[in-house]
């Protein structure tokens, strides 16, 4: 038993097939049966008005076939405001979505002064949200705009009352993954190469983007057509960008990690291209990205870094975010007068002078190195890492040799203490920690000697005083 839409629509279909005999009748059926959905018998009463909207070819304003959305709406291929999404239909077998299906979706025009009169489901002219002309935006789209009134009906069905077609978004990914649309289908394979300047064609890109889900992707829709630089290929989309090249693949971007890597110039700067997408970090704290030469990280509610070279590969081997330096707190910058180059992290820092490997410091030592004045301080540039140290009695604790001194911490104890000049050199003499003076529990401080300026640093198990007028260290234990 067949309802009377039904019916209806075989009806129409049989009467359309005698006047346009190049379309098969399933093809006939899908449009018609749909319009019926959409608009009852006022499709049938009328319906050379309603075909002409999805027969024809041609990209000219005098074939009839409505305008791609990117053409009027600043490259992006998505319904423009105003507009909604009336219904869709495929064509089998593009090239443009790799031999695979390509979707249209019309995007009707809204009827924000009025309502549908009668029972229609399409506004009067004055009620329309957009004027009818033609795309002529000086591409070889130039196809009509807010000229044929007709819709197929399977998306945003609670909407009954709407204007003509405005403009068509494509897409290789079906509507119903990425808009309120169904899936019942209608297909018109005379649309299979309609396209224009402002689409993505087939590539490795959009292979990647059409594997993510084109439009349902984190990264939203498509702006404009793939750049081609000295580098590679970008595609720019709504939330993102994606990069390709021959040596690192398809990988793209959004978010903050985006948003400093174009800060950074992007493929021309020191990080090259993606070879990663912009994922998770280990501790799930963060986000981040690799390049060919370095990465981009971002801590949830901090900020976002890059890091590359020598540094990068040494934070890596600490295990990155999940090890004991965290997230990145600076960019890699210069050190004073040219000496080398650090990175301030989380939980401290990596020091590498010019022609070495970068040193770690951690915790207390990196903040006592860093208030101390860190390469232009007393102590000078780290020699080392920081490492274990026990004193002569088994007092566990901390140091971190540099060029003209040391800074040391004892396990338990709040704070790190810098040891230098003339004092540092006696009391490495004499095995620092190891030795008869132990551990420093004060930073060197300048004091007024009963023959002039001096310094003096206190031990666990004694003081150390430096005379300026004399030259000469003495050491009190006991």
């Amino acid at each position: 038993m067949t309802s009377p839409t039904e019916r209806l629509a075989t009806a129409a279909s049989t009467v359309l097939s005698r006047r346009l005999s190049r379309r098969g009748f399933f093809a006939r059926a899908a449009v018609v049966g749909s319009a019926v959905t959409a608009n009852g018998l006022d499709y049938i009463l009328h319906p050379g008005t309603a075909y002409a909207s999805v027969c024809g070819s041609g990209n000219t304003c005098s074939s009839g076939w409505t305008a791609m959305c990117c053409t009027i709406n600043h490259g992006v291929n998505q319904c423009p405001p105003g507009t909604f999404a009336g219904g869709w239909w495929k064509a089998e077998g593009a090239n443009l979505c790799g031999g695979s299906a390509r979707y249209y979706v019309d995007c009707q025009a809204e009827c924000s002064h009025c309502g549908c009169p009668g029972g229609s489901h399409f506004c009067p002219e004055h009620c329309w949200d957009c004027k009818p002309h033609c795309a002529h935006h000086g591409t070889c789209d130039e196809r009509r705009v807010c000229h044929n009134v007709f819709r197929y009906g399977q998306c945003e069905l609670d909407r009954k009352c709407g204007g003509p077609v405005v403009c068509r978004a494509i897409s290789c990914t079906p509507p119903w993954r990425w808009a309120n649309c169904t899936t019942t289908a209608a297909t018109d394979n005379f649309t299979v190469s309609h396209s224009a300047p402002c689409l993505p064609g087939w590539s490795h890109i959009q292979k990647r983007y059409t594997e993510l889900g084109s439009q349902s992707s984190v990264l939203g829709t498509t702006v404009g057509r793939e750049h081609v630089t000295e580098h590679g290929h970008t595609q720019h989309y709504e939330h993102g960008r994606m990069y390709w090249s021959r040596h690192t693949g398809a990988h793209y971007l959004d978010g903050s990690v985006l948003h400093h890597y174009l800060h950074l110039h992007q493929a021309s700067s020191v990080l090259g291209l993606p070879v990663t997408d912009v994922e998770t970090t280990r501790d799930k704290h963060g986000k981040r990205a690799r390049f060919q030469h370095g990465g981009i990280y971002h801590q949830h509610g901090g900020e976002t870094h890059a890091l590359w070279g020598a540094i990068w590969h040494r934070w890596r081997d600490l295990d990155g975010t999940a090890g004991p330096l965290g997230y990145p707190t600076t960019e890699i910058r210069p050190l004073h007068q040219d000496q080398g180059d650090f990175a301030r992290f989380t939980g401290g820092s990596l020091y590498r002078p010019k022609g070495r490997s970068p040193y770690l410091l951690l915790g207390e030592i990196a903040a006592k190195y860093h208030q101390l004045g860190a390469e232009t301080s007393p102590v000078g540039l780290p020699t080392a890492d920081q490492h274990p140290a026990v004193d002569a009695k088994g007092v566990a604790g901390t140091e971190l040799l540099c060029a003209a001194g040391a800074i040391t911490r004892i396990t338990g104890r709040p704070q790190a203490h810098g040891v230098w000049g003339p004092i540092y050199t006696t009391w490495n003499d004499q095995g620092r920690a190891g030795g008869e003076l132990g551990f420093p529990v004060t930073d060197v401080t300048d004091v007024t000697l009963p023959d002039g300026p001096g310094q003096q640093c206190t031990f666990e198990y004694g003081v150390a005083t430096y005379d300026q007028t004399t030259g000469e260290v003495t050491v009190r234990t006991g």
